[in-house]
């Protein structure tokens, strides 16, 4: 045999065992890696992201830290997974197949622990049981036994995302409060709050006449018991101590009460106590979705699923005004035979994270909806609708949501499953979804082979979908949704999350931001647009153009549009640093820690023009000293954050990361800015406006064995806020 014989048989031996390690020998080491993961056959879409609103004047809020979302993986990942066709001639490539858990994995690793207490392998488990989920919808191949390669390709995807990426993953020194989990399974316990109007102030102004016009209702989670404390009320009782069920309030009649409950009477409810919310047991509860219909009224809203075998989901609509007077039902249903205060129906939505909306001139406003592909077997998109308050009958399928099926290449058959990819966005009488590109079309083994090699690292391919949605035309039909517009786009995952700049139902401007190594960039693209591109915005200080330090990407960014005559849009900045010496270890008895935390307010009018500045309107830093007893260090709230050990908090790391609220919850008028404390959980940190800074409502609080003392400056020079925090011990 001649030498050119047997190097070509080399070669050829030496490819083919090149194929099969690269076939079998990453599914060999993920199976053996996670040999007993959790064996899903429920056949259910995975939970979504959502966004949570978090005030009446919140238009969005802009989470991820500005470094785009997707699977953090090179596009020659795709060659160890299978990339055979499906029926319809499709390819899914990984990066795109799997994005939706991708996507739900970097919030986790960026958001997880300061917003659920979820750990790195919280994070990694939720990644690789919704990738599985979505191959059982997006396979490459078409028979049954390719559920055995999902989950092999989710473990691969797993450990992949686990040994590539662990070292992003944040501790309590990086990572800050963002909501995004439909469905908190994981969680053992975490707060969030709300900016409401005050509940009672228009019902007895003389009694609440020293009251602001809005509060902070924070409600505490802990395995789905609900609790809810309005931290910025005064010590005012809700109603006197009585003994006549008769006697009844101004507060309770404003709720429907006519004849005071036995568990109230003898009682002098405050309006500041911790009291339970009484939601139907054996569910699995999210935060409450915020919802401010077309009068101005806020609504509180959970839609919380059952378990995840099914798409049945109870969804409870309150207000603060009920929530902080009486919810104790007579039974433990999900339906108006618990006679609650509460209204509650229990529907199959058939999709996994439904959504409250405002259906304008419908009889029962309020809607619980889905877009999903669950629907029909060849996973058109559907959008499933039903009243979130009219009661069930037992005829008809009444507890089942009605859908509406929508035609066309765009999202027929399978095509619109990158739409359960993005947060979706709520309006009156619309949603907005993106959709992003899951498969491929190829025409030849050599462009098959080179879509394989290179794949689309950033997922730029997309479109967004504009729903818009009327009342049903029959009374128990479903809403009359119409997919209004398609619209393509060619923009890099690099800019996701893309939230809306504006509540208006004729406005298509988005925001991003971008961090790049050192700062952070506001971007702005309008989907009205047949091509929609990614374009800069200016930031101004002091008639001069200003970029931003990348440490106020860490914290999210809160987008406000004011209810004023003339309204105006805000960006709330935020960023905080806790004061730790670099290369000197924490001293284990240590009594005290300190903290920065800077916020920054730009604005223009709402109806400027897409190109005019933010010009900066308020800025504050302040700082913030804890002061604990000693020998306490076995709970969080009383010793000092140590680098050395991430996972471990302290006062100053929970501030660090908390959320932030804008509102009117100050005396004086103007926006007020607020920080829910963990450790002083009846205490939040509230900054009133004055002039162009803030200044903090209480300097000190706490008792004597937990201190908190805050002091707050102007932030006003450009030069500070282009810089990292400076070091401050």
């Amino acid at each position: 045999m001649s030498r050119k014989m047997i190097g070509w048989s080399v070669a050829v031996i030496a490819a083919i065992a090149l194929g099969l390690t690269l076939a079998y020998v990453p599914s060999f080491v993920a199976d053996s890696l996670y040999k007993n993961v959790e064996d899903i056959s429920d056949g259910e879409m995975p939970a979504t992201i959502t966004a949570f609103q978090s005030g009446p004047e919140v238009v969005s809020t802009l989470g991820g830290s500005g470094e785009g979302l997707n699977c953090s993986l090179p596009a020659l990942t795709n060659i160890f997974f299978d990339g055979s066709k499906d029926d319809a001639g499709k390819r899914h490539l990984v990066l795109q197949r799997f994005r939706q858990a991708c996507v739900a994995h970097d919030l986790c690793y960026r958001h997880g622990l300061a917003t659920y207490g979820y750990s790195q392998s919280d994070c990694d488990r939720i990644l690789q049981n919704a990738a599985f989920r979505l191959c059982t919808y997006i396979r490459n191949g078409s028979e049954a036994s390719s559920a055995i390669r999902c989950q092999t390709d989710s473990k691969m995807v797993l450990a992949g995302v686990s040994l590539g990426g662990y070292g992003s993953y944040r501790g309590w020194d990086r990572s800050t409060y963002f909501e995004f989990e439909s469905d908190p399974s994981r969680s053992n316990g975490f707060v969030a709050s709300r900016v409401v109007d005050h509940p009672f102030k228009a019902v007895d102004p003389v009694k609440y006449r020293s009251e602001p016009d809005q509060v902070i209702l924070t409600f505490e989670n802990v395995r789905s018991a609900v609790a809810v404390t309005c931290t910025t009320c005064a010590k005012l009782p809700v109603f006197d101590t009585m003994q006549d069920q008769n006697q009844v309030s101004a507060e309770l009649r404003s709720v429907g009460v006519t004849k005071l409950p036995e568990a109230l009477l003898g009682r002098k409810p405050m309006l500041s106590q911790t009291v339970p919310v009484w939601l139907p047991p054996r569910r699995r509860h999210a935060a409450p979705y915020l919802l401010v219909d077309g009068a101005g009224k806020d609504h509180l809203i959970w839609m919380s699923r059952n378990n995840p075998r099914d798409t049945t989901s109870c969804i409870v609509l309150a207000d603060a005004a009920r929530l902080l007077t009486n919810t104790l039902p007579k039974r433990d249903l999900c339906s108006i035979e618990a006679r609650s205060s509460l209204t509650m129906v229990e529907v199959d939505m058939f999709a996994t994270s439904p959504l409250p909306m405002e259906i304008p001139g419908a009889p029962d406003p309020i809607y619980a909806t889905a877009i999903s592909p669950q629907k029909t077997a060849a996973h058109d998109l559907s959008f499933c609708s039903r009243s979130a308050s009219r009661p069930i009958e037992g005829s008809g399928n009444d507890d089942q949501s009605k859908c509406v099926n929508f035609s066309g290449d765009g999202v027929g058959k399978g095509a619109a499953l990158g739409a359960f990819q993005n947060f979706s966005v709520i309006r009156p009488g619309q949603q907005i979804s993106f959709a992003r590109d899951v498969d491929l079309r190829t025409e030849s083994p050599l462009t098959a082979l080179w879509q394989r090699a290179l794949g689309n690292t950033y997922s730029p391919g997309g479109s967004l979908l504009v729903i818009d949605v009327a009342p049903p035309a029959a009374a128990k039909g479903p809403a009359a949704a119409r997919l209004n517009r398609i619209v393509r786009f060619n923009i890099d995952d690099r800019f996701d999350p893309m939230m809306p700049i504006s509540r208006q139902v004729d406005d298509l401007r988005f925001l991003s931001l971008e961090a790049s190594k050192s700062n952070v960039y506001l971007r702005m693209i309008d989907f009205a647009n047949d091509n929609p591109a990614v374009g800069n915005v200016r930031l101004t200080m002091g008639g001069g153009d200003v970029v931003l330090d990348r440490s106020w990407a860490e914290r999210p960014m809160m987008v406000l549009e004011t209810r004023d005559a003339q309204p105006r849009t805000k960006l709330v900045f935020s960023r905080g640093e806790i004061a730790v010496e670099p290369g000197k270890p924490v001293a284990p008895d240590a009594t005290t820690e300190a903290l920065t935390l800077e916020t920054l307010v730009f604005e223009r009018d709402a109806a400027a023009p897409s190109d005019a500045p933010f010009e900066k309107s308020a800025g504050a830093a302040c700082r913030i000293v804890y002061e604990f007893a000693a020998n306490h260090t076995d709970w969080p709230c009383y010793r000092a954050f140590d680098p050395a050990r991430p996972m471990r908090a302290s006062p100053a790391a929970m501030m660090q990361a908390s959320q932030m609220l804008v509102g009117h919850f100050t005396q004086g008028g103007g926006h007020g800015i607020a920080f829910p404390d963990v450790c002083l959980k009846s205490e939040p940190i509230v900054l009133k406006p004055q002039g162009d800074t803030f200044v903090p409502t209480r300097g000190t609080a706490g008792w004597p064995s937990l201190t908190r003392k805050i002091t707050c400056e102007p932030l006003d020079a450009a030069a500070t806020v282009s810089q990292p925090i400076p070091a401050a011990f």
